[in-house]
C-alpha cells in the first residue's frame, strides 16, 4: 500500500525486497569498479617526481594517507597499490553477479520466500526483520542498530590500522604508527573546533570513542524497542542519525 509519490526512489521496489537488495548491491559493485579501475589508471600514469596534486590524482592520495604505496620515509614504492585496484575489480564482479541474481533470478520479495525461487512459501523470518517499514517504529530502530554497529566496526578497523601499520603524518611528511588518545575531555572540547585539530593521536582518539559509542548505541537499538511517541518526523530522524554520525567520522578525521 504505497502512500508516497512516484518521485521517492524506493517506491518502485515496494513489496519487492529482493529487487531492492539487488539495486543496492549493483550500486556497491559500481562504486567498487570505479575505485579499482581509477586506482589502476592512476597507477599506470603516476610520476613520483611530480606532486600528486599536480597530476589530478584521487585514489592514490587516499591510499597514501593510509600509508599504502609509500615507505616510512614517504618515498614511493607502489607496494600493494595494484593489488588493491585488482581486488576492487574482482569484488565489483561479485557484486554485479549478486545484483543480477536478486534482480532476475531470485523471488521478488524475500520476506515471503524461504527459497531462492519460491514466491508462495512461508515467511522468511530473518529477511522479514530487515524489511523497511516506515510505519513500524520497532522495525526502524532495529535496522538503525545494525547500521550503527557496522559504522563502529569500521572505526575500529581504522584505529587499529593506524596503530599497527601506520598512517601518513603531514607534520613530519612520513608514515608513522599512531596510538589513539582516548581522552574524553579532549574529545568533548574538540567537537566544535575539529578543523583545528593538529594531533593524529586526538584524531584516532575521536574515532575510537565513536567506535564504542556507535556499537553500544547499535546494540541498544537492536535489543530495545522504540522509546516515546512515534511520529513521521521521529521516524525520519532515526535513519538520518546514521548519516549524521557518518559525517562526524569525516569531521573528526
Amino acid at each position: 500500500d504505497v502512500t508516497y509519490g512516484w518521485w521517492v526512489g524506493n517506491s518502485v521496489v515496494t513489496n519487492k525486497s529482493s529487487r531492492f537488495i539487488g539495486s543496492h548491491v549493483a550500486h556497491t559493485g559500481l562504486i567498487a569498479f570505479t575505485a579499482g579501475a581509477n586506482t589502476l589508471w592512476e597507477l599506470a600514469r603516476f610520476n613520483p617526481d611530480i606532486p600528486m596534486g599536480h597530476q589530478g590524482m584521487v585514489s592514490i592520495p587516499h591510499l597514501a594517507s593510509l600509508g599504502i604505496g609509500f615507505d616510512q620515509a614517504g618515498a614511493w614504492t607502489g607496494q600493494d597499490v595494484a593489488f588493491i585496484g585488482i581486488f576492487h575489480l574482482i569484488c565489483s564482479f561479485v557484486y554485479a553477479l549478486a545484483g543480477l541474481l536478486h534482480s532476475v533470478v531470485f523471488s521478488e520479495d524475500t520476506q515471503n520466500s524461504s527459497g531462492l525461487f519460491a514466491d508462495d512459501r512461508p515467511e522468511h523470518r530473518q529477511a522479514a526483520r530487515f524489511k523497511l517499514e516506515w510505519d513500524n517504529p520497532d522495525n526502524q530502530t532495529f535496522i538503525l542498530g545494525h547500521h550503527l554497529v557496522f559504522f563502529g566496526v569500521a572505526n575500529i578497523w581504522f584505529v587499529e590500522w593506524a596503530r599497527v601499520h601506520g598512517i601518513y603524518d603531514p607534520a613530519i611528511e612520513a608514515i608513522r604508527q599512531v596510538n589513539y588518545n582516548l581522552d574524553l575531555t579532549q574529545i568533548w572540547n574538540h567537537q566544535f573546533d575539529f578543523i583545528q585539530i593538529d594531533s593524529l593521536e586526538d584524531v584516532l582518539g575521536g574515532h575510537a570513542f565513536l567506535a564504542f559509542f556507535q556499537i553500544g548505541c547499535g546494540a541498544f537499538h537492536i535489543a530495545t524497542k522504540q522509546i516515546g511517541t512515534y511520529t513521521k518526523l521521529k521516524g525520519a530522524g532515526l535513519l538520518s542519525a546514521e548519516a549524521v554520525l557518518s559525517w562526524s567520522l569525516a569531521g573528526i578525521g
